[in-house]
Parts: C-alpha cells; structure tokens; sequence
C-alpha cells in the first residue's frame, strides 16, 4: 500500500512538472509510455483541441485519443490547406500510429481554424515518446509576409528593369543602392559593378564632382533638380535627356532618385526645333516665377509678350541664367524676325509666349513656316482651354468676344510640370509636351498622399505618378501619414497596411477619429488600402478601419489611374491636385 502511495506521489510530481514546463513554453506537451498509454499530458492540450478528459488520463490508450482527436477535427493534419482529406477514420488513425513510432518527427500544419501549428515528436530511448504541439501562426504570418516583401521587391526590380527611362537611387552616402537596366547601359556595366559604388569609382574625379554637388544639394535641400543635357554612353552614342533629381525618405535616412528622360527624338525632329523649358503666364505678377534655364549650352529663347516691361525683366532674368534672349512685343514683327534667323541658320531653343500675345498671332501668314511658332501658339491656345474647362469661362481684358474652347483635354494628363531649384511659387498655366499634350497645372491636379514604406515601390509610385501627371508627396509610416494629412488635406490617401511606427490600418483610423473631432467640418478624404497581402479576411479588416476601397500590389499605372479617377470624381474641380505620401 505504501508503495503505491509513493507512485501515486511521483506520478502526480511528474504531471505537475510537465504542466509547469508546458505553461512556461506555451506550448501542449503529452507523454506516452512504451506500451502507447498517456504517461501525462499538460492542460494546453485543450487549445488545440477539445476531447473528453478522460483521453488525457494517465493510462489512456492512444488508439482512443487518436479517434477522439478525428472526432474533434484533427483530420486536417496531413493536408497542405488546412482542410479535412477524404480519408476515412481507420485509415487516418494508422497513419498517425505510424507517425507515433518514428523515432523523430516534426511538422507544421495548418488547423480549419486557420491556425498553424508546429507537431514534434521524439521517441527516447526507454521507449518514452514526447509529443509537443506550438502554436506558430505569428511566425508563420510573418514568413509569408517576408516571402511577399522579397517577391514585391523583386517584382519592383522588374519594374523597373523594364522601364525605358534609367533610373538610379542612390543613399545619404552618394553610394548607388538601385539602379535599373537602362541605368546600367550608360556606363556599359552590370549592375553587381554599379551598386555600393560611388560615382568616383566610375567615372572621372571632376565629372563625379559635379555630379555628387547636384546629388547632395537635393539630399540636404529636399528641393528637385532639373536639366536638360547631353549623356554620353559608353558605346559612343548621345543621349539628348531632360535629368531630374528628387530626395525621398525619412530625415537621416534620406535617398535621391534620379531619372534620365531620352528627349533625343524630340530634339532631332524639325517639327519640334524649340522646346517648351518654362511656364510663362500673362500675368505681370508671375514673371519672377520663371525656372531658370539650366542646360550644358548657351540656349536661344525668343520672347513674345505685349507687355514691354515684363518682356525686358524676362529677358535679363535669362540672360543672368546664360541664355541667349530676345523680346518681340508686336505680333506684326514676330514672323518678319524668324524669316530673317531662318535664313541666317540661327536655329532657336525655345519659343515663350504669352496668352495675349498667341491670341494676337493665331491665323497670321507665315506660321507654316515655322513650326517652333505654330506649336507656342497651340500650346498656349490647349492651356488657355484646359485652365477654363477647370475652373469655368475666363475672359481677359483684351478679349473683344468670348473665344470657342478647344475638344474637351482629359483631367488625367500624361506630363507633369518640372520642377525646378530656384523657382519660386507661381499661378502657371498647363505645361505642355513637345507632342502639344497638354500636363496638369498644380491647380488642375488632385492631391494625392500616399503611405508606403518600402524604397523600391516608392520609385515605382514615384514614376508611375509622374507619368499620370500626379503632384505627389511620399512618407515613409503611418504617423507621418496622419501629420501630412493634418497639414496638407490631401483630396486622396494610397495608404500601405504594412508600415513600422504605425500601420497603415491605424493610421486610418486616426484619420477618421481626427475628421469626426474637428470643429472645422474637415470633409472626408478617401483612404485607398494599397496592400500585398493576399490573406482572407484583409479586404473586410482595411474596411472596417475606415478606409473606402481596395488596391492590391502590384500596382499598375492603368490601376492608380483607373482608381484615382474613381475618387476624383467626388472632389471639386478647385481642389484638383495630387499629393502622394508613401
């Protein structure tokens, strides 16, 4: 008697050591004996689960746990999604026998409740087998959120490999850290022999010199840079490009982007000799507002405003930038002077006109003659249009009856504006293509902020948009997100779920408490979830947060327009300009 007492005694020791292990791993743990009877097994068995207790009794058989488990739904276990195989009760309960007598076993299984758990299973050399169920569904999220992210960036990397336009990024050091294949053949080297290097390491001291002095004014400055110039690649061609360059990140952790626009075409082509390089408006105010001229040659840009005193402050202000400028302020002399350059074989750069002044030109003799004319005249004209079909009928003083618009232009413009270092704030008109498509205005656009934190995929917002003629604004995290919303009111928010300091779900709705809070009757700004995951329930979760629809990576510029122009729609025509945040 008294020694059973003692094996009562330790059996309940043992228990309690097994119970006390399992609570402080988090994990079930089940002991069998040699003759296949539950020696112990620890309360966290039920988590998993739910079979009558007395299967969990020392001395039960395993047969009948197996058959209880079947019973509870743990016939999912051998599947690959979770869900139960057409296998019947026998079958499946030898097949786990089997798996019981290994000598080592490990799994990790999906449950129908959607849980993933890790099965382990070790058989010592008594004879006693030890069987461990973990819950790793946290882990198990997080891997395929890491698979996705590295499938996401090479995505992007595909991306971008496939653009025309070479792109290249480069960090706070001036070291690049992306670059794509149009990058690559510039220099004529493969991008492993790019990447971690400096421009000193490719190319000439004083060519990396200037290079890194523009690169690090965007850097520290945050403002874009813009030119247009000659790029000699490595195989002896040149490549007519407009260059920009423009700083993205987080403060101490800032990169700049910078893309090469073949512009060679355009430049070769006599129907296009003059390029568009500046916003010119008929205002007296928006004079000081012009971009400077910034090109490796001494340009000739011929100025035609009615307005004498304007036309000669535009004037000094081009020749202090180095450019070769010259005013004509009637319309009866502009085609007198072009026949005289012509048949001198003076070739000119540009062609800035005012609204007034085109107005004055249309219809004139001799503007077959002169392409780089004619297109002025009809790019002012399509400007002068689109600005109306914005914002209603605009009559200026010297209109003597309202004019017939141009066919209606999409608000959805294929260029955007440069912007430029130096140039001050201004009201401009539509900029347009050399092609005459007309680009968004700033007071045409739709603001757009949009939240991502990934670098890769904000290059790729970043063309994308571009290419859309979207002003944007990109930050890195939730909590920048909301703090460019407060100072921006952007008319859109493209907003990532997965981002560090505060998610994209948060973020949402601090956004919506903020809205309902405000004593200043703030509108609703309609959040669109931009999101890799592809798990159920993510789409119900990004509404229930606030949000009002859906776009899944990866995204396409045909999707971001198609989605934009959804929720435009809502927004007045005078707040129609894009910021995005990401």
């Amino acid at each position: 008697m008294a020694l059973r007492d003692s094996e009562m005694r330790r059996s309940a020791t043992d228990a309690g050591i097994v119970d006390a292990v399992a609570s402080a791993l988090d994990i079930a743990i089940i002991i069998f004996d040699r003759h296949d009877t539950v020696v112990a097994a620890s309360p966290e068995f039920n988590r998993f689960f739910v079979v009558p207790p007395e299967h969990l009794e020392p001395g039960a058989r395993l047969r009948d746990l197996l058959g209880a488990l079947y019973d509870a739904g743990a016939r999912v276990f051998g599947s690959v999604n979770g869900r139960a195989r057409n296998v019947t009760r026998e079958d499946w309960i030898a097949e786990r026998i089997a798996i019981h007598w290994r000598e080592r076993y490990e799994s990790v299984e999906q449950m129908s409740d959607g849980r993933w758990v890790r099965l382990s299973k070790r058989r010592m050399p008594d004879g006693i087998l030890i069987s461990t169920i973990t819950d790793v569904s946290e882990q198990k999220r997080r891997d395929l959120e890491l698979a996705e992210a590295r499938h996401q960036s090479d995505l992007a990397q595909h991306i971008l490999d496939n653009l025309a336009t070479p792109v290249m990024v480069k960090d706070c050091s001036l070291r690049y850290v992306v670059v794509n294949d149009a990058f690559c053949r510039i220099p004529g080297l493969h991008a492993k022999h790019v990447l971690g290097r400096t421009a000193g390491e490719l190319v000439g001291p004083e060519m990396a010199a200037k290079f890194e002095e523009i690169e690090r004014g965007v850097l520290e400055s945050g403002v874009p840079y813009e030119t247009t110039e000659d790029i000699f690649r490595a195989d002896g061609t040149v490549m007519h490009a407009i260059t920009r360059a423009r700083r993205s990140g987080t403060p101490g952790s800032y990169y700049v982007t910078v893309t090469f626009d073949d512009v060679s075409a355009f430049a070769s082509s006599p129907r296009y000799t003059a390029r568009v390089t500046s916003h010119y408006d008929a205002e007296p105010a928006i004079v000081q507002g012009h971009l400077p001229v910034q090109s490796a040659k001494r340009e000739r840009i011929l100025v035609l405003d009615e307005d004498t005193d304007r036309a000669v402050q535009r004037v000094a202000a081009l020749k202090t930038a180095g450019a070769d400028a010259v005013a004509i302020g009637k319309a009866s002399e502009v085609v007198a002077f072009l026949d005289a350059a012509q048949a001198s074989g003076l070739v000119l750069d540009s062609v800035e006109i005012t609204t007034g002044m085109s107005r004055m030109m249309e219809g004139a003799s001799g503007l077959d003659r002169h392409p780089s004319l004619d297109q002025a005249i009809y790019r002012r004209r399509v400007q002068e249009t689109c600005a109306q079909l914005a914002n209603g009928p605009v009559l200026e003083a010297s209109d003597p009856e309202p004019r017939q618009p141009l066919p209606a232009v999409a608000r959805s413009a294929s260029a955007r504006a440069p912007e430029t270092p130096g140039a001050q704030s201004t009201k401009p008109e539509m900029a347009v293509l050399a092609s005459g498509t007309p680009a968004n205005t700033a007071e045409n656009r739709i603001r757009v902020l949009v939240a991502e934190d990934n670098e890769v995929n904000q290059i790729v917002f970043e063309q994308i948009l571009e290419g859309i003629g979207a002003d944007f604004r990109i930050v890195c995290n939730g909590q920048e997100a909301v703090t460019a919303w407060r100072a921006g009111s952007p008319d859109l928010i493209l907003m990532d779920v997965s981002m560090p300091v505060m998610n994209g779900l948060q973020a949402t709705q601090a956004i919506r408490s903020a809205e309902k809070e405000s004593s200043s009757e703030r509108s609703h700004v309609p959040i669109i979830a931009v999101t890799a995951h592809a798990m159920s329930g993510d789409r119900e979760r990004c509404f229930a947060a606030g949000m009002d629809d859906y776009l899944s990576k990866p995204v396409s510029p045909e999707k971001l327009e198609s989605i934009i122009s959804k929720w435009a729609s809502s927004s007045s025509a005078d707040s129609a300009a894009v910021l995005l945040a990401s």
